[in-house]
């Protein structure tokens, strides 16, 4: 059976922003993946989306909460205010040099909106790192019914990338151990921005302990 792919507006390239350094640390990929997505919905606003139309000010000039401008493309100063404020909301902390994020943390992206939109987000996840059909049905509902990204959790506690779309396939093979059977089997994908400046954008086995999303 072949693949039924669904994807969010907008394109995974449109944003390639990076972790850097802040005192010697990586700034987190938790946060960095918030700013992608908020930046993604601010664009969206701002370029037709009726879905996303009335939110604009997901980001304002320099990254601060005066003057509603589009958010950019390219990682400026202003990304780089987005990327640092969020990361101080959710509490991001520096081990072996790398910025981490509890998932219980990620939530309080939601200070980011105050004085800037009407947006909501919401967050699900398994605290212990295990991955569960229900997140990845969450992330997937995202893409597939609103057209709009979610981050989710890759490896072992270790990611937030931005999966942007998903794919799926439904497939019957046969086993055999003493007898034979026809046993269906499922593939399932998500396509993601990893954060990584462009790099590393691919379909990642749809295995996630975590989904986070945002609302008009």
């Amino acid at each position: 059976m072949a693949y039924t792919y669904y994807w969010a507006d907008g394109s995974v390239s449109e944003q390639p922003y990076n972790q850097y350094t802040v005192n010697g640390c990586a700034i987190g990929c938790g946060s960095l993946a918030w700013t992608i997505l908020f930046l993604w919905g601010d664009r969206q606003a701002g370029t037709g989306n009726s879905y996303w139309a009335p939110r604009w000010g997901l980001y304002r000039q320099d990254g601060g909460t005066g003057a509603n401008v589009i958010s950019p493309t390219s990682q400026t100063t202003g990304v780089n205010n987005v990327i640092e404020e969020i990361a101080d909301d959710v509490g991001t902390f520096c081990i072996f040099g790398q910025g981490a994020t509890y998932p219980w943390e990620m939530s309080d992206a939601s200070a980011y909106f105050v004085g800037r939109t009407g947006t909501s987000l919401t967050t699900h996840y398994n605290s212990l790192g295990l991955s569960e059909s229900r997140l990845r049905e969450y992330a997937r509902n995202s893409i597939r019914d609103r057209d709009t990204p979610a981050v989710i959790g890759t490896g072992w506690l270790s990611h937030y990338p931005v999966a942007y779309g998903y794919a799926w396939q439904r497939r019957v093979v046969r086993k055999c151990f003493v007898f034979c059977w026809d046993a269906t089997v499922y593939d399932r994908w998500f396509y993601v921005n990893q954060g990584w400046g462009g790099s590393g954008n691919d379909w990642v086995p749809a295995d996630t302990w975590f989904a986070g999303e945002i609302y008009p």
